[in-house]
Formats: structure tokens, C-alpha cells, sequence
């Protein structure tokens, strides 16, 4: 169990006990009150009693019961009971585009959304103390998860995502929207979204770049992702790469290609090692004083030192 003392200041007054033990061995050398006597050859030979040889004996319990109750005057304590206290992470929100052509072949063997799926998986297992949400949108956006610690369940949800639960189309703006407003309460010391897309906004109830300045001005960092398949540009493609960079460096994240699997997870992993949270778990723990030890037989001792030499080793004056 953890011991501590909550004021150990106080001990630096044991020094003074040296003093104290000088002070005291002085006082019983002091010569008595003169005595008139014919000649110093009549105590010759006269024996010291076991009282003078045990003299010492007050004034090692006065300092032993001073400094017993100097310790209580620390305060020691001892650990009862712990308890672990999460650590506050990051939030991050993952948005995914899960359009029709997200099931069109692409990242390695399977489709462009099954690549995504793996991906943000390993990306949830590499998660330690940061709540992840999900929203994925179509022409319409919606949240599949809130905040969470609960990363077997993510998983789950993650598989259950598929193509056809909203009406068809790529509304990027109101992908974004829904991931800010799943940030917006956090108290996280870093609010991220990571949004993933084959294609280019097609849906206008909200612009992206006016979601990228919400989010810039909420302080919450936007990731972009844009996937293309094996052999695909974007010239080829649907994708706007520079409106998507431009939204991304509006809040101080970046634009990421990805045209395989490898290629999606290293953006992960490199958004994972820029985002890592460095707030370690703390533990609280209950202590119990434990000052009674200590001053119960430091003022036993005390109150011995003073029988005693008002008994036994009484002085003359």
C-alpha cells in the first residue's frame, strides 16, 4: 500500500533534538550545591548506585517522545483504497461517404468502402483513452455512433455500414456538419474530424468551405481523405482534391490520397501520430492517518519522562 507523509516538513525539526540531548547531558553534569567537608579522601571509594548510572533515562524519553510526535506532526498516511481515473484523450469524429460509388471496385481486392471499413478499424484498435464518433452521409448525413470508449462496439458498427441506408448522392457539407456537432460540447483538448470521400460535393443545403470555417472556428482540426482506385486520377475522377486540401488547411489538418489499402492506412496512422493523446491515466487514492500511532505513545513517553524525575530521579536542589 502507498505511504506518504502530507506535511513532511515538520521532520526537519528533529534536527533540534541533538540540542535538546546536549542541553539535557549538561544539566546532569551540573556540579550539586557545594557541600563543606574535612577532606575529598572520605568519598574515596564510596560506589555509583544504579540511580546515577540510569540518570540518563529521562531525558531519552522526553526526546524520543518529542520526536514520535514530530512524525504525527508530519502527518503519515497509508494507502486504504485506489481507484483509476480515465484519462481525457482526444475526440475524434470519423465521416464516411458511403454513396453508391464507394462500392465500385478499388483500394486492393475489395471495393473502395470495404478498403475504408478496414481501415478505420486498425485506426479504432490503435485508440487508447479518445472517444471516436461516426457519421456517414449520402445525400443526407447521419450518425451512426456518438462519442465512445467503447471500441468492440465501433468495430461492430463499422461492419454495419453499407451503401443504400440514405438517399443516394455526396453531400460532404452536411458530413462535416454532423461531425462538428458531435464536437461541439467536448471538453477535449483536441477535437478531430477525418472525412472520407470518392467524390465532390453534390448537395448545397452546406457548403463545405462554410463547415471548414465552422469547424476553424470552433478550433477542431479537419482531415480529408480522397479515394480513388488503381489507375484512377483526378482528372478521372469525381474528386475535387483542391477544394479538399484547402478545406483541410483552413483548420490546420491536411489532404490525403489514397489509392490502396497501404495507402489508406498510412494516412491513419500518420493522423494517429499527429493526434496522439499524451494525458496519461492518474489513479486517486483514499489514505487514512495514521498520526494516533504516534502520538498516543509519544505523549506516554513524555508523561513517563516526567514521573520519573519526579520520582526516582528526583534532584536535589
Amino acid at each position: 500500500m502507498p505511504f506518504r507523509l502530507a506535511a513532511p516538513w515538520v521532520l526537519l525539526l528533529l534536527l533540534l533534538l541533538p540540542a535538546f540531548w546536549l542541553v539535557a547531558r549538561t544539566r546532569q553534569r551540573r556540579p550539586p550545591a557545594t557541600l563543606i567537608i574535612p577532606s575529598a579522601r572520605l568519598l574515596a571509594g564510596v560506589p555509583v548506585t544504579r540511580r546515577q548510572r540510569l540518570r540518563w533515562i529521562p531525558a531519552a524519553l522526553r526526546l524520543v517522545g518529542i520526536a514520535l510526535l514530530l512524525g504525527a506532526l508530519a502527518r503519515p498516511q497509508i494507502g486504504r483504497a485506489s481507484s483509476r481515473v480515465p484519462a481525457q484523450g482526444i475526440d475524434v469524429v470519423i465521416a464516411l461517404d458511403v454513396s453508391g460509388s464507394m462500392d465500385d471496385p478499388g483500394l486492393s481486392s475489395g471495393s473502395k468502402l470495404d478498403g475504408a471499413k478496414q481501415a478505420i478499424k486498425q485506426f479504432i484498435d490503435t485508440r487508447k483513452s479518445d472517444r471516436v464518433g461516426l457519421v456517414i452521409f449520402e445525400s443526407q448525413a447521419r450518425v451512426i455512433s456518438p462519442l465512445t470508449l467503447d471500441y468492440n462496439a465501433l468495430d461492430q458498427l463499422v461492419d454495419q455500414m453499407h451503401n443504400g441506408l440514405l438517399p443516394d448522392g455526396t453531400a460532404i457539407g452536411l458530413g462535416i456538419t454532423e461531425a462538428i456537432n458531435l464536437l461541439r460540447s467536448s471538453q477535449a483538448r483536441s477535437r478531430v474530424i477525418i472525412l472520407a470521400t470518392d467524390g465532390e460535393n453534390n448537395q448545397y443545403e452546406v457548403e463545405p468551405e462554410t463547415a471548414a470555417q465552422i469547424a476553424a472556428q470552433l478550433h477542431m482540426k479537419l482531415y480529408t481523405i480522397g479515394l480513388l482506385a488503381q489507375g484512377e486520377t483526378p482528372q478521372t475522377t469525381e474528386i475535387d482534391e483542391k477544394n479538399m486540401q484547402k478545406w483541410a488547411q483552413m483548420t490546420g489538418g491536411f489532404y490525403g490520397r489514397a489509392q490502396t489499402e497501404d495507402d489508406l492506412q498510412r494516412i491513419f496512422q500518420t493522423i494517429s501520430k499527429l493526434e496522439t493523446s499524451r494525458i496519461e491515466q492518474s489513479h486517486y487514492t483514499i489514505y487514512d492517518d495514521l498520526e494516533s500511532w504516534l502520538v498516543v505513545p509519544g505523549l506516554a513517553l513524555l508523561a513517563a519522562e516526567v514521573a520519573l524525575s519526579a520520582t526516582v530521579f528526583r534532584r536535589a536542589p
